[in-house]
């Protein structure tokens, strides 16, 4: 646990003397409205001071349940640039794309995202922004976008492009280092939502099942029988689910399927942060520690909650301590 703390101290510090470096600008502003936080994580790391960003669904909200309100479409009116995951398969982005006539738009085929294969989807799209080729396609789509709205300060998106990709390349560095650490590269996974599916590929799981693949289409009787003789077998070890889905149908199929193979359940945060890199490295993490997880099986269940604010606070009190350092620099100069 030592090794994952410094890994992720060391990379907050990078990420936010990036960030800060590329916020020290002056001008007017873009309004940028994305649907999820994670794409306005990314405008923000390529605007910087040039773009005032923002997200419509709220964090921890699955993308299926959540619809426009009045407040979200007097946002998307104020935009300049909205920034779907793709109106093709959600509907709030469609939602969100009639409510943005004559506005500038970037859609999932402006990335030339990967898609690739979960159980019985040929495409798995949900999550899929989450895997770091097309993370940086959609960073690349916006840096794009973004030159073009604003010629004049080209060079700037540049820059923020370059570092963003700088940063992320950093972070898969060490968060696959974490997981060789913790003798986890290659296990065979069983997921209990699609939405995973990328960051687990990312870390270089081998997803083997999926519990539930999407709204009403659950893993069949055969299915299950076949995923808990795999955990007995030893050929999965350990189940992912998002922290927002614990509570869901899917979160409670994983949780009955763990007090009965007494395989362990690891939670991504993948609705709930919208600081991407982060969330590579905290999944590592909890990738990293599994075998401490207390399983379903037994009376008590994983400690993960008290990881999660742990985690919270130390990156509360660096990220204070950076801007203090940083304050007072501006005061020396």
């Amino acid at each position: 646990m030592k090794l994952q703390a410094i890994i992720i101290v060391s990379l907050l510090l990078i990420s936010l003397a990036g960030a800060q470096a590329h916020a020290s600008s002056e001008g007017g502003k873009i309004n940028v409205v994305s649907t999820l936080q994670t794409f306005s994580y990314i405008v923000k790391m390529i605007g910087g001071s040039y773009v005032h960003s923002s997200y419509i669904v709220p964090l921890g909200t699955d993308i299926h349940d959540y619809s426009l309100t009045p407040a979200d479409i007097d946002k998307i009116n104020s935009a300049k640039l909205v920034v779907l995951a793709g109106s093709e398969y959600f509907s709030i982005d469609r939602e969100i794309k009639k409510n943005a006539e004559g506005k500038v738009i970037l859609d999932i085929d402006d990335y030339n995202a990967t898609l690739l294969p979960l159980g019985t989807m040929k495409k798995n799209f949900h999550g899929y922004w989450l895997y770091p080729n097309n993370t940086v396609n959609i960073a690349r789509a916006i840096y794009l976008k973004l030159s073009s709205l604003d010629p004049a300060h080209e060079m700037y998106y540049k820059a923020g492009y370059v570092s963003f990709l700088n940063d992320l390349n950093k972070t898969l560095s060490l968060a696959r280092k974490m997981v060789i650490h913790g003798s986890m590269l290659g296990k065979g996974v069983i997921l209990a939502v699609p939405g995973v599916f990328y960051i687990a590929k990312a870390l270089g799981l081998d997803v083997k099942g999926v519990l539930v693949e999407g709204p009403n289409q659950f893993a069949s009787q055969s299915e299950l029988d076949s995923m808990r003789n795999d955990v007995r077998q030893g050929k999965i070890s350990f189940i992912i689910n998002a922290v927002s889905m614990e509570h869901s149908r899917a979160g409670s199929i994983a949780i009955e399927l763990s007090r009965q193979t007494g395989a362990k359940i690891a939670y991504f945060k993948v609705f709930s942060t919208e600081n991407y890199t982060f969330l590579l490295l905290d999944s590592a993490a909890v990738i990293s520690s599994v075998n401490s997880i207390t399983s379903y099986s037994g009376t008590s269940c994983d400690y993960f909650p008290y990881v999660y604010v742990i985690s919270a606070l130390i990156a509360l009190v660096i990220y204070i301590a950076y801007l203090a350092v940083s304050y007072r620099r501006e005061l020396l100069r």
